[in-house]
């Protein structure tokens, strides 16, 4: 059986590291000064290299015939290591092994002294996904640990990782390696297995590997099964979608947008994951728009020669202002494809949005499709408020009107600038809040029967604008009470009664409206206050249970 080519070409030693040189640094000087810690965490994205680096520092610390900080890689223990069939280097899964009874037997071994090295090494892979049962067991043990043991954390998920745990290791982030370290890997590997392959292909090859050469090993073994490393080949494997097909797209979408449609169709009748295709059209798009603002940036977004060449010339034929315009279509229809939208409604949502745009004359198609598209016409702006001065002797008059029936109007009103026009009480507002308020239905209808003595009462916030209806209920009748309660003269005090409420010409005949002011008319119905005097001892009892039933049948 042959062996993979991410395990074959699996880094030995520091040199062979790619991408990862501050992490590098960090480790050799350590070595270098023997200065190296009882505990590291080793955070970063999948495949980037935090198992490949903990095995060759494990390597160099334990060499036999070190020199300087590189292993040596002949010696007995770096080939053990190497093999995996060293004793005193002990690599645990987290995932399998993330329970309490795993770490008790991991502590009952720690003592033990190592059979053939200088250090006794852990190294935990995934090692968020302990129980935190576990992370406790752990927590003493990692932090005094004896001398002769190392522990080496690895995890993809750091924040999951108990801030009890990580305060106690060195924590070394690595990163995810850039596209043009892994086409230079991969164009190495493909020198020495002797395989055949383009430079578009293997660009393609690292731009959909996200950063893990793990990932991207993985993808050039799948494309040499299907014959040399083609971008043809890269395309069957991916389920086509490759960077010089939307490079083709772009162009057909400024000259023709019907084999734009076409084109982007194939795509995904060839099997292209909604998701892929639109991350792949935002990242060439954001590249064409980045180089349009700024000619200068094209040397520092990681793309081959030929992509360097390509945005130099087609950025040119695009403003920034369309490809910005672009990029925000675009960022719906991927939102699109996320929540699981189907491949022909996605693509038919998507021509929407560009139809969309287009007709606000940011994204501008040729002139035949123009003709398709109707014509947007926007909206007039609502005219701007009346600068006038504010009449005081008037404010006075409707805050004194306020103050008797309405706490809330009163104190808006205070932010108030009334002024009247053509018979209309126009109220200008100084702060959003005020006009917020008073806008409500219920306040609206409030102001427009508290001021019914003029036409209108409007209300004005900047160019905002809302006219106060007064609500009145159609055929909705309310009758005082009938029930006749017990009173006595001397305790009962009652107020005068309360004018009617004025009945305006209704507006609006909504069942909702009338029953919200049904109920303002009931609120608005006198209360009856009984007061209880204190009598003679002996009657005290009576009196009690007259009141108590008073008072009972007023509520």
């Amino acid at each position: 059986m042959s062996v993979s080519l991410y395990r074959k070409y699996r880094p030995q030693n520091f040199a062979s590291v790619v991408g990862q040189k501050p992490a590098v640094d960090v480790l050799t000087n350590s070595i270098a000064k023997s200065r190296v810690g009882h505990a590291y965490l080793f955070s970063g994205s999948r495949g980037c290299g935090k198992t490949s680096v903990a095995r060759i520092f494990a390597k160099a610390l334990n060499c036999l015939e070190r020199e300087n900080f590189e292993p040596c890689g002949h010696c007995r223990n770096c080939t053990d290591i190497t093999a995996g069939e060293s004793l005193d280097v002990i690599e645990i899964d987290g995932a399998s092994n993330n329970g309490v009874e795993n770490i008790r037997g991991l502590k009952e071994n720690v003592t033990l002294a190592p059979f053939s090295s200088r250090y006794k090494i852990y190294i935990i892979d995934e090692v968020h996904m302990l129980s935190q049962g576990a992370f406790n067991a752990l927590l003493k043990t990692l932090e005094e640990p004896p001398e002769h043991v190392i522990f080496i954390l690895a995890t993809t998920e750091p924040h999951k990782v108990p801030v009890t745990i990580r305060s106690r290791c060195q924590h070394i982030p690595f990163h995810s390696i850039k596209p043009e370290d892994i086409f230079a890997r991969l164009s190495e590997v493909c020198t020495l297995e002797n395989i055949t392959s383009e430079p578009e292909a293997l660009w393609e090859i690292a731009r959909q590997s996200e950063g893990a050469l793990r990932d991207a090993l993985s993808l050039l073994e799948q494309v040499t099964a299907a014959g040399d490393v083609t971008l043809a080949n890269v395309e069957s494997v991916f389920g086509a979608g490759s960077r010089p097909a939307f490079e083709r797209w772009i162009v057909n979408l400024r000259e023709s947008p019907e084999n734009a449609y076409s084109s982007l169709k194939a795509m995904f009748d060839a099997g292209a994951l909604g998701v892929r295709v639109f991350e792949e059209m935002f990242s060439l798009v954001r590249n064409l728009w980045l180089v349009a603002k700024w000619p200068g940036i094209v040397d520092n977004i990681g793309a081959s020669e030929s992509e360097r060449k390509f945005l130099q010339d087609e950025s040119k034929q695009w403003k920034p202002e369309k490809l910005h315009s672009l990029l925000h279509v675009i960022m719906r229809a991927l939102t699109n494809a996320r929540s699981g939208m189907r491949a022909d409604i996605l693509l038919g949502v998507f021509m929407l949005y560009l139809e969309g745009e287009a007709s606000r004359e940011v994204f501008t198609p040729p002139p035949t499709v123009i003709a398709k598209i109707p014509e947007f016409v926007p909206a007039p702006p609502p005219p701007p408020p009346l600068t006038v001065e504010e009449d005081t002797e008037l404010k006075e008059k409707l805050l004194n009107i306020a103050h008797e029936k309405d706490f809330t109007i009163y104190c808006a009103l205070f932010d108030a600038k009334p002024h009247t026009h053509n018979g209309a009480l126009y109220l200008d507002m100084e702060h959003a809040y005020s006009y917020e308020t008073l806008r409500i239905d219920r306040t609206s209808a409030e102001l427009a029967g508290m001021f019914g003595d003029f036409g209108k009462v409007i209300l004005r916030y900047g160019a905002s604008e809302s006219v106060c209806v007064d609500f009145v209920p159609e055929n909705v009748t309310i009758e005082a009470p009938t029930k006749k309660h017990k009173t006595k003269p001397e305790t009962l005090t009652a107020p005068s009664e309360a004018p009617a409420p004025k009945q305006e010409t209704a507006a609006t005949s909504s069942v909702f409206s009338s029953y919200i002011n049904a109920l303002r008319h009931l609120q608005a119905k006198p209360e009856i206050i009984l007061v209880k005097h204190k009598e003679h001892q002996d009657d005290s009892d009576d009196n009690t249970d007259d009141s108590t039933t008073e008072e009972g049948d007023n509520e």
